[in-house]
């Protein structure tokens, strides 16, 4: 990986792309075959020019002859794993075909101009230095505030998209100009001309096309401010993206960011959020595979309550993670109090009381482990690379934790099942006001927070994540070595072994962390009955959008054929989401944000039932998001 984060493309005129684009060239199209898309066939690269000669003459004709880039920006696949970047872990993502294009022309003031060939968003404008002083300027003294120091992580957690719309597009290319007008308040930072494309990332699908939003934006202020920026890393300026899209009101991590800026064609990512500076190793894809994108058509929302089962999540790792904190440092001193903590050899190895783990968590919090903790009570030395190498639950897993996988277990295990609000408050002595800004306060009918239920999860998705990249890599290795042959029995283990570790994943996902839902659930059953079938889940946050499945390579048609027939082509298989869209729209107060988001999410789920070929497609994995080089061309 390079370390600095530049762009080496000259800009053209936009008359000079088009001309290029309309043309018969090789040397394009196998550039975008190879070097872009890792697509060769013609037809699919011929869609390809055709999006990009659309958005360059909206462009043209909103600008004229400016200097021009072409810009493009993936959307992100999480084939394998979910959340870890969230909690320090490491996590392992691919960047789909499906792309957002952008035309962008820099402008010599702080005015940034939108516009967008979809008409779901609209045209829209605004100046940097307005937008930065209108959300410094929240008031940073009440009782929302309390003792918090004025930081950009605090700021977004209690004025998110201050002054601005709640989910208005507009805010997801705003968050880089405000993430970086924060961190250099002495840059007077330039604006642009920005024209949105045709995109082919799916939208509220679960593939992150919000982050690409992000991602690119970030590309149009480099590219605008090269000269006035200090030199940054591409490390850093993944970690800014993360934490740029806060603003918007999601709390998360950098993987998406990170995997779309950083991934190569046909390339997986293993992104690992667990060191102290962000590595991110590229992994080899398996052989004789296919993966097909299918979207379930239940839109993760916020009118459905999505962002809001982000947060709740969000809400499980942090609370859980500050319940672990307390009980180890709660452990510490109990053994520093009995002198085991020592480095006396015979102190330490002396016998220690039965029960004595249960009794401290009782005693101290006044909940149960969900079983006995026989090696955490038995071994002390456990407890030593417990306080030495436990940070977040992103290290439940043997190789950070230092500790056996059974003793991890028996970790996690020592978190109460659920933790109400209130429960939360008197632990951590918070208010209310402060449970609900750290954590997000659950609806009634979710109950409390389900810490342990997210810390097994993570345990889960560590251990996973661990096997997958072992068989990636032994199976690359011994093919590439001639000992085994890609059409052999005993590569073929390896991608069965590989689909089992991604239903493994969804049953996680939907038992543990709860953030799938019966459309995606039935989906996915219906997809396991079809042809070629290897494994399949949910991809994204959840709470709807797309599912990612696995299929054997030259099956990948009839298994979209059998989706069609199966899943998309019965009526019923809808009726439930109507009648959720329907309560939505009949219980929200008319011309309301959630009245016209519920005719929105029945229109687009009434326009993509009658384009299904649209709804489940094989995607190749692209590279990250870059600007076109048309030079050579």
């Amino acid at each position: 990986m390079r370390e600095l984060f530049t762009i080496d493309v000259t800009p053209m005129l936009p008359s000079e792309m088009l001309a290029v684009l309309k043309r018969d060239s090789s040397v394009l199209d196998n550039y975008l075959a190879n070097s872009v898309y890792a697509n060769p066939s013609p037809e699919y690269i011929k869609n390809q020019k055709s999006r990009y000669i659309s958005t360059l003459e909206m462009h043209y004709e909103l600008v004229g002859e400016r200097p021009t880039y072409l810009l493009r920006a993936p959307g992100r696949l999480n084939a394998f794993l979910e959340y870890l970047d969230m909690c320090a872990g490491d996590h392992m993502s691919t960047t789909i075909d499906g792309d957002i294009l952008v035309a962008f022309s820099p402008r010599d003031d702080d005015i940034v101009r939108l516009a967008n060939l979809n008409p779901l968003f609209g045209a829209s404008e605004f100046s940097i230095s307005a937008e930065i002083d209108r959300f410094r300027s929240a008031p940073w003294s009440s009782d929302l505030v309390g003792n918090l120091p004025d930081t950009w992580d605090n700021r977004t957690r209690i004025y998110p998209y201050y002054g601005r719309v709640r989910g208005d597009w507009v805010n997801y290319v705003l968050c880089p100009y405000l993430r970086i007008a924060w961190d250099f308040p002495d840059v007077e930072l330039l604006g642009g001309e920005i024209t949105f494309g045709p995109s082919t990332a799916p939208f509220r699908a679960g593939t992150s096309s919000s982050s690409a939003v992000v991602v690119l934006s970030m590309l149009c202020i480099y590219l605008s401010n090269r000269d006035r920026l200090p030199p940054i890393t591409i490390r850093n300026v993944c970690k800014l993206l993360g934490e740029a899209e806060w603003y918007v009101g999601t709390h998360g991590g950098a993987n998406d960011q990170t995997t779309i800026l950083l991934n190569q064609p046909n390339g997986v990512l293993y992104n690992r959020h667990s060191q102290p500076v962000l590595d991110s190793t590229p992994l080899p894809c398996l052989k004789g595979v296919r993966v097909v994108l299918a979207n379930s058509l239940w839109e993760a929302n916020k009118a459905l309550g999505a962002n809001h089962i982000f947060n709740l999540r969000k809400g499980w790792m942090d609370l859980g993670d500050d319940l672990m904190t307390m009980i180890i440092l709660a452990v510490r001193s109990y053994l520093s109090s009995s002198g085991r903590l020592g480095n006396n050899a015979e102190t330490n190895e002396s016998p220690i009381s039965s029960g004595w783990l249960v009794n401290l968590l009782e005693k101290r919090f006044g909940f149960m482990p969900a079983e006995y903790p026989r090696l955490l009570e038995s071994n002390i030395e456990l407890w030593h690379a417990i306080f030495t190498n436990y940070h977040k639950f992103g290290s439940l897993v043997e190789d950070l934790l230092g500790i056996l996988d059974a003793a991890i277990t028996e970790l996690t295990s020592l978190l109460p099942e659920e933790v109400t609000p209130e429960e939360a408050g008197r632990l951590l002595g918070k208010d209310m006001q402060t449970i609900q800004r750290d954590y997000t306060l659950p609806y009634p009918h979710e109950g409390g927070y389900k810490v342990r239920n997210a810390a097994v999860f993570f345990h889960k998705e560590n251990r996973i994540g661990r096997s997958l990249e072992q068989i990636f890599l032994e199976a690359d290795s011994r093919l590439r070595s001639g000992e085994i042959a890609e059409d052999s029995s005993t590569y073929d283990e390896y991608r069965v072994r590989v689909g089992q570790l991604i239903e493994q994943l969804q049953d996680t996902l939907r038992d543990d962390f709860q953030v799938s839902n019966g459309q995606l659930d039935m989906l996915l059953d219906i997809a396991r009955r079809a042809p070629g079938y290897l494994g399949g889940k949910l991809t994204g946050a959840g709470s709807g959008g797309c599912v990612s499945v696995m299929v054997r390579a030259g099956f990948e048609d009839e298994f979209c054929r059998y989706l069609d027939a199966e899943y998309y082509g019965r009526a019923e298989n809808f009726s439930h989401y109507r009648a959720v869209l329907e309560k939505l729209e009949l219980d929200s107060p008319c011309g309301s944000p959630e009245h016209q988001a519920a005719q929105e999410m029945m229109s687009n789920l009434d326009n993509a039932l009658g384009r299904i070929a649209e709804q489940r497609r094989v995607v190749t994995f692209s590279r990250g998001a870059c600007a076109i080089d048309f030079t050579e061309c």
